[in-house]
């Protein structure tokens, strides 16, 4: 789904699936030590001065046949890992779906409803141990769960969140969206247990047009690996933003140059939007950052991208994925990167040796 369609509300109803793709931990450690030949160079390497990349070849591995209707997604919107299995939030199904590592399809739970257990629109999902978090949108509330899919209750929330992500000891991070309802409004909150409001920040930008607003608002946020988490802005701003788990701010990272943006010119709002593209997906995972950039669409668009670009600590880029497909979000865990395409099928890949 490309921004305008986004921005349009295009039909609810369009299935979407999971695209694994497996990236081995061997495969990676031997990128950063160099002893990973390159598959080809990037078209990044022919900037001045700057070295080329390793790209990662990936190949196909078959999914399973025997796929029960059930696991067709209608609107997966995010995922979580639990250690062993994949969780997929589908907001158009009101519910979250359950796989193993190598894609078949598991059970889930939820429903729509407003009842305990029962999900409307659910955007968010993440895992704390035992208990599984749920962003139930347009209930305006967390409902947690236990493993097995059983309610543990929740907490109600003063706006409508978008995503949660685990920090620890019964924390939370919620994103939100800005309404324009309020000169100041922030896209970060931090809960404690029992819903308990711990911390605010992020204040959201603001310019005297609302649809500007919605764009040059969307941002990404990567759980880290000491409760720490990463945010990205998807357009105009090319750092990350290092947060501790209290909410402090750490020094902003700066992007590798050879990681280039994509400028466009959306025809919407007043006389168009300018915009600068910088990452359309991304994900943590082992100290390795993993970002996405957006491709330009019949030159007034911009769409998911087609390659994953591997950041290390500081910023700096040490590998670079091609995919096949274009790929809309995605979670690297275990060895894989679980991801949603485009295609609506369940998809798994993984580095070649």
């Amino acid at each position: 789904m490309s921004w305008l369609r986004w921005r349009r509300k295009a039909k609810a109803g369009v299935r979407a699936a999971v695209l694994v793709l497996l990236l081995g931990t061997v495969a990676v450690t031997g990128i950063l030590a160099g002893t990973v030949p390159a598959g080809g160079l990037s078209l990044l390497a022919f900037l001045p001065d700057l070295p080329a990349v390793p790209r990662l070849r990936i190949v196909e591995i078959a999914r399973p046949a025997d796929r029960p209707d059930d696991a067709i997604l209608g609107r997966p919107v995010a995922m979580a890992f639990d250690g062993a299995r994949l969780l997929v939030a589908d907001a158009l199904d009101c519910a979250v779906k359950i796989f193993s590592q190598d894609g078949r399809y598991l059970g889930s739970f939820g429903g729509k409803g407003q009842g305990p257990g029962e999900l409307s629109f659910p955007s968010g999902v993440c895992v704390d141990g035992d208990v599984i978090a749920v962003a139930d949108k347009l209930n305006l509330r967390i409902q947690l769960f236990d493993r097995q899919g059983r309610s543990r209750g929740g907490f109600v929330l003063p706006f409508t969140p978008d995503r949660v992500f685990a920090l620890s000891a019964g924390r939370f991070l919620v994103t939100s969206n800005p309404t324009g309802r309020r000169s100041v409004e922030s896209l970060l909150h931090i809960y404690g247990p029992a819903g308990r409001p711990i911390w605010d920040g992020l204040e959201a930008r603001r310019s005297s047009d609302a649809v500007t607003d919605a764009f040059l608002n969307m941002i990404l946020v990567c759980p880290g690996q000491a409760d720490d988490f990463y945010v990205l802005f998807r357009s105009g701003d090319r750092r990350i933003f290092h947060y501790s788990a209290s909410g402090s701010l750490r020094s902003p990272m700066a992007v590798d140059e050879r990681l280039a943006s994509t400028p466009v010119v959306m025809p919407v709002g007043r006389g168009g939007i300018r915009l600068s593209g910088f990452c359309w997906a991304a994900a943590f995972d082992r100290g390795l950052l993993y970002l996405s950039p957006p491709r330009l669409l019949a030159g007034k668009d911009l769409g998911p991208g087609r390659s994953v670009a591997i950041l290390d600590a500081n910023g700096r880029m040490r590998a670079e994925i091609d995919l096949p497909c274009a790929v809309h979000r995605f979670l690297v865990a275990a060895g894989r990167v679980f991801a949603i395409d485009e295609d609506e099928e369940l998809r798994i890949f993984e580095v070649a040796r």
